[in-house]
């Protein structure tokens, strides 16, 4: 009310409008019917458009699985935000005040929050406005008081049923009486420094991260896990929470233990994973920090390859295309990264396209190698070699396409027929 009413006067002066939202949260009956009567009538008076909402909290915590008190939250805000969109709203204002705020931030200590949690109700969050943070309830009901402001008060405030209540009606005094009479002014001072603090490591944390991004896209970003790790700890926690909040929201469900498993990822070895709630995955490969929402199937794949030919490779979004050629007509001039040329009289077993398999090998200049050694030489992650598209001659590999072809099938003075391969993956338009 007291609010309301401040903001009926700033409202004579400049240029805004009110709406008022009350909700019955059905749990106190009669008395929370009057409370609407009430909030109705006085709107009704004020000339102010007034929107009564009723809502079964013990209903809906029960299908939400939370707490009444979590349930009611959530579901004031859902509404506020409802009619604020209908309404064409630019702001919330709520009435959270001072002893509102030295509550929170108890909470949030006992309950082993952060820096953050201990910053309490910020002042403005989003649309949300909270013009009363900074007066007490005295300063409020004195207001009232002066101006005649009646009000109603909810009986169930006085019930220590909630830790809030408790906070407010037990432990609050206890500290005012026996430790410290200004311990809700003191516990508002704390937070404000705290939001300070906050937001500037925030900021920090923001600037470095930019610094160790190797690439962002859709539900994936990859660190530089060199740069990341050269950050003081600190950082590094903060890096991780706005990187797993960037992929999927929100940090609901991620603990103080999960950022600290992520930073020991980041100092083992490649190949290593780990999987955190929300679906998000992270993986150390070679000097990648890789975070991602869900993880994607590769399906292995096999096609054997008529000559010449046109196939399409649906597991790649890709053609190939193969033809035969006399060395007459051949011309290395005109082959790139995509097209490459082989001794045909040398294939044995006849052509595929396909996943790796046990037993590849690859002959190079130096010798044969196994071809699961050159993906490590080549420090291709264990993850992406499965979707490495090979050009094999049985277990002989004559090209890891996208990287080296072998030796053994190059093109030399008594080579009489000449393969030519083009492999052609399709962009996104043209899929």
């Amino acid at each position: 009310m007291c609010l309301l009413h401040l903001l009926k006067e700033l409202s004579r002066d400049y240029p805004f409008k009110l709406t008022v939202v009350h909700i019955n949260h059905g749990i106190r009956g009669k008395e929370a019917d009057e409370d609407a009567a009430y909030v109705r009538d006085i709107c009704k008076a004020w000339d102010i458009p007034c929107r009564i909402y009723a809502v079964d909290i013990k209903e809906e915590a029960l299908k939400r699985k939370c707490s009444e008190e979590e349930t009611g939250r959530a579901i004031r805000y859902e509404i506020f935000e409802k009619v604020r969109l209908e309404t064409g709203g630019a702001k919330i204002a709520v009435a959270h005040n001072m002893n509102d705020q030295a509550e929170t931030v108890l909470m949030q200590l006992f309950r082993g929050s952060g820096m953050k949690g201990l910053g309490g109700i910020s002042p403005v969050r989003g649309n949300i406005i909270r013009p009363l943070l900074e007066f007490t309830r005295d300063e409020i009901e004195s207001y009232c008081i002066q101006n005649q402001i009646q009000y109603r008060q909810d009986y169930t405030n006085a019930l220590n049923i909630y830790t809030r209540n408790k906070i407010r009606n037990e432990l609050i005094p206890f500290i005012q009486e026996n430790f410290n009479p200004n311990i809700v002014k003191t516990l508002y001072n704390m937070s404000i420094l705290l939001r300070e603090e906050e937001s500037f490591l925030n900021e920090q944390a923001q600037a470095h991260l930019k610094c160790c991004v190797k690439e962002e896209k859709d539900q994936l970003l990859i660190l530089d896990n060199h740069v990341f790790n050269t950050y003081h700890p600190i950082l590094k926690k903060r890096i991780i929470r706005a990187v797993i909040e960037r992929l999927s929201g929100h940090l609901r469900n991620i603990d103080s233990n999960h950022i600290l498993d992520v930073i020991e990822l980041s100092t083992k070895g490649t190949g290593k994973k780990l999987c955190l709630p929300n679906a998000i995955i992270v993986k150390r490969q070679y000097e990648d920090l890789i975070f991602q929402v869900g993880e994607k199937t590769f399906e292995d794949f096999c096609y054997n390859i008529p000559i010449p030919s046109n196939l399409w490779i649906k597991e790649l979004n890709a053609r190939l295309e193969t033809k035969l050629l006399d060395k007459e007509n051949f011309n290395l001039s005109l082959y790139n990264t995509c097209t490459k040329s082989f001794d045909y009289d040398k294939i044995e077993n006849g052509l595929q396209i396909r996943t790796k398999k046990p037993g590849d090998r690859i002959i190079l200049k130096n010798g044969t190698k196994k071809l699961k050694d050159f993906f490590i030489d080549e420090k291709i992650p264990r993850d992406e070699r499965n979707k490495i598209p090979l050009l094999a001659d049985g277990h002989k590999i004559l090209w890891v396409i996208g990287y080296r072809y072998s030796d053994a099938y190059k093109i030399t003075s008594s080579t009489g027929k000449v393969l030519q391969v083009q492999f052609m993956p399709l962009t996104k338009e043209e899929i």
